[in-house]
């Protein structure tokens, strides 16, 4: 338990980790923006692929989803809360990929990885606010990721114990 709780806060320190390359880097936000959106969808879409293929989904269907989600995302803009939704929904999937050691450590690395271009997209938006109002919001905006993990974890404990 204490190990899923630290992973856990280590990966939510991904968007931290984005953000402070955003303040290091401002001049590379605007010509990687795309960049960073790719990396970002992509990280999202085999995330949610490699969970499902971890618990038996059948490959035709793993390659339906891949592609429909990319054109998805392809499409949204980038002020759509669509990948702030995801990263909360990462929460839940962060739950089901402890199914197996190297599972947990594989999806663990990917949210991280997908922290950092979220991060650094989110300070690119917000880069007329001061830096303490940025990493609070990003707290307010993205903590969320902890909580469900948490959360999920725990109910699940409560229900097992009934």
């Amino acid at each position: 338990m204490l190990t899923y709780i630290f992973t856990s806060l280590f990966v939510f320190l991904g968007v931290y980790a984005g953000a402070l390359l955003a303040f290091i880097a401002p001049e590379e936000l605007k010509p990687g923006r795309s960049y960073f959106r790719a990396f970002e969808n992509t990280l999202l879409v085999f995330i949610v692929l490699i969970l499902l293929y971890a618990y038996g989904a059948h490959l035709g269907v793993l390659i339906l989803l891949g592609v429909a989600a990319t054109v998805f995302l392809y499409f949204t803009s980038e002020e759509s809360p669509v990948n702030q939704i995801a990263y909360f929904l990462l929460g839940i999937a962060y739950f089901f990929s402890t199914k197996s050691v190297d599972l947990f450590i594989t999806v663990s690395s990917m949210i991280f990885l997908y922290g950092l271009p979220l991060g650094s997209l989110y300070v690119a938006r917000k880069m007329k606010k001061s830096k303490r109002t940025i990493l609070t919001d990003v707290l307010l905006n993205f903590g969320f990721f902890v909580i469900v993990a948490l959360m999920t974890n725990l109910v699940v404990l409560y229900i097992a114990n009934i």
